[in-house]
């Protein structure tokens, strides 16, 4: 493609219309000035507010001009004189007022193309927007950022930035990426560590693409932009029985595992002594593929990249070292997981059975999307009624929150749904401090305990 048609593909800002306020936090500035839930907020110091950032950034002054706009219509600007830290109090249904931008990479492993129809909408939705990035820690590309990003990236201090880097060679990159137009992501990232912006990246790893010598010239290439680089993590590739006419790859193996967490381990024994750092970390499931165990917490080097999978499994385990289960005397428990937290979820089962209760564990064999799919986050409520009927299930069956967003699966089946299948009282968890606490208030229904292990 032309470098024109390559401009034309870019992500043009669009204009930032006024926003609904959702709500008013009570004794706050806003409410102060008599702004109220149902106004629309049309600018702040004259400026008009694109996102949750401008938000922040606009109002972070002493004396601050917000207009607003009434349900009749009318406008009005009201001064508000407060602390620059203090927030204005209000709320938003969005952070991105001006519409979310959407990826232009057809990426050869982009889950989001082996999504069967009929799930959650907002599952579809393939974004690839830098405030996203700041705001929630998304993964973001960086080929759709124009001057004018650039440039507010820099103004705003939009600190830090995750960087979906996948590879440095920019052929190869292009070819994973699906975008003949992708610039080379080592300028722009340059460009942003000039500016002063903490960056982490990932590099999902692709069996025969982008590992070996392409991976070794990866690594080589952003540890050169360290200390503005916190940190590398590698992921293997997510696979799904749904690949019908997409590009050919295969997963990442065991053996593939192995090698990996043999370099992993020599990079890391390479810059802490030389960067003071250990930058390049596995993701929890390169471990459980290698039958690995998982390094101590320090070794993480306060977690920077746990939302992305790498380090997740080491946090569980010493929460759980650290809690005290106190369920009600002869309370049993199905839990259930994914494959690949299976063994974690069973070292929670057999402390909670020392302690009382009665534990078993349901480990969900995945058919919505395949065998290969491991993650408890991932189920369908569905399968997972299916997978517990004609059980003897005790008291309550416990779901990890990750496999639910609003008490729903990503299949639309609802947690209420699931406990009117089941005829048991169904309740979700975020780790084991979180279950410990939730226990110690379910009162025990059955006079049987259920079995302490299950089949998957």
């Amino acid at each position: 493609m032309s470098s024109r048609e390559c401009e034309s593909t870019a992500n043009q800002n669009t204009l930032a219309a006024p926003v609904l306020i959702a709500a008013v936090a009570a004794g706050s500035p806003a409410a102060g000035g008599g702004i109220e839930a149902g106004d629309r907020l049309a600018a702040i110091g004259g400026a008009p507010v694109r996102d949750y950032v401008d938000y922040k950034f606009l109002s972070a002054d002493e004396r601050v001009a917000v207009e607003v706009i009434k349900p009749d219509g009318a406008r009005r600007v009201v001064v508000i004189e407060k602390h620059p830290d203090e927030d204005l109090g209000l709320d938003f249904l969005t952070d991105l007022f001006d519409g979310m931008r959407r990826c232009r990479n057809r990426c050869v492993f982009c889950f989001y193309d082996q999504l069967p129809r009929g799930l959650r909408p907002t599952l579809y939705l393939r974004d690839d927007d830098f405030r996203l990035s700041f705001l929630h820690g998304n993964f973001v590309t960086l080929t759709n950022l124009g001057e004018e990003d650039f440039a507010r990236i820099r103004e705003q201090r939009l600190s830090p930035l995750y960087i979906s880097v996948h590879a440095t060679d920019p052929d190869l990159r292009r070819r994973l990426l699906g975008n003949p137009c992708a610039p080379e992501v080592l300028a722009q990232m340059r460009r942003l560590v000039q500016a002063g912006i903490e960056l982490h990246a990932q590099v999902v790893l692709c069996p025969g693409l982008n590992d070996g010598a392409a991976l070794e010239r990866t690594i080589a290439d952003l540890a050169a932009l360290h200390p503005a680089l916190g940190s590398i993590a590698l992921v293997p590739v997510g696979l799904t029985m749904r690949r019908e006419g997409l590009f050919e790859l295969r997963p990442v193996m065991s053996a593939d595992a192995r090698q990996i967490l043999h370099r992993v381990r020599a990079w890391q024994a390479e810059f802490l002594p030389l960067l003071g750092s250990r930058l390049v970390f596995a993701a929890d499931e390169i471990y459980a593929l290698a039958g690995d165990e998982f390094p101590p917490a320090e070794d993480y080097q306060g977690f920077p990249q746990r939302d992305n999978g790498v380090g997740l499994a080491r946090l569980f385990l010493d929460e759980l070292e650290g809690t005290d289960f106190r369920p009600a005397a002869g309370l049993s428990v199905t839990l259930v997981t994914g494959g690949s937290a299976r063994a974690l979820v069973e070292s929670m089962a057999a402390r909670m059975s020392a302690h009382g209760a009665y534990a078993q564990v349901v480990a969900v064999t995945n058919r919505l999307f395949g065998e290969t799919i491991t993650v408890a986050g991932l189920l369908a409520g569905a399968e997972v009624a299916d997978a517990l009927a004609g059980r003897e299930l005790g008291d309550v069956i416990v779901l990890p929150s990750s496999a639910l967003r609003e008490d729903e699966f990503l299949d639309s089946f609802t947690l209420e749904e699931l406990s009117r299948r089941l005829g048991k009282k169904v309740i979700h968890a975020a780790g084991p401090r979180g279950l410990a606490r939730k226990l110690a208030r379910q009162p025990r229904t059955t006079s049987g305990a259920c079995p302490k292990r299950a089949a998957p």
